[in-house]
């Protein structure tokens, strides 16, 4: 006994998986993007906008930008600052004299002099990512939806 199968629409299936391989890179990208601008805005207008960090110069807020790389089937995005105490905020530390005995500062008028200060860390990138994770799963969502149709 042979059972012989037909099945309609393997055209249309073909064509509609051929149209979305097409489509899903650039809204891969697009998710990327968007979900990086998420991030640097929330960290400029909340995070280095007085919640987390109290701005003086506003230096390390404007500072903040994203970039996006494409390199093969690899989307990057990264958001973050090249300002140097960017990191020491971010992750905390130990801060000590690169060529003198003492570190010299003004606090509230009063001169300081000491060998290390310990930076508490202060998550202005982190918890930006944090705040934004929820938008970030809907964006990726939603461009993977309309590549798919």
């Amino acid at each position: 006994m042979d059972t012989d199968m037909r099945f309609d629409g393997l055209d249309d299936l073909k064509r509609g998986m051929e149209q979305t391989a097409k489509m899903l890179p650039g809204r891969i990208y697009e998710a990327v993007r968007d979900s990086c601008l998420k991030v640097e805005t929330r960290a400029k207008t909340h995070h280095l906008a007085g919640h987390t960090l109290n701005a003086r110069t506003h230096r390390l807020q404007q500072s903040v930008k994203s970039l996006i790389t494409r390199s093969g089937l690899t989307i990057s995005g990264r958001v973050g600052s090249p300002v140097v105490y960017a990191a020491i905020h971010e992750f905390g530390g130990i801060i000590r004299p690169k060529k003198a005995k003492y570190l010299v500062f003004q606090i509230d008028g009063k001169w300081i002099r000491t060998k290390q200060v310990t930076m508490p860390k202060r998550e202005w990138l982190t918890e930006s990512i944090n705040d934004v994770k929820p938008q970030i799963e809907l964006i990726f969502g939603r461009h993977v939806k309309i590549a798919i149709g």
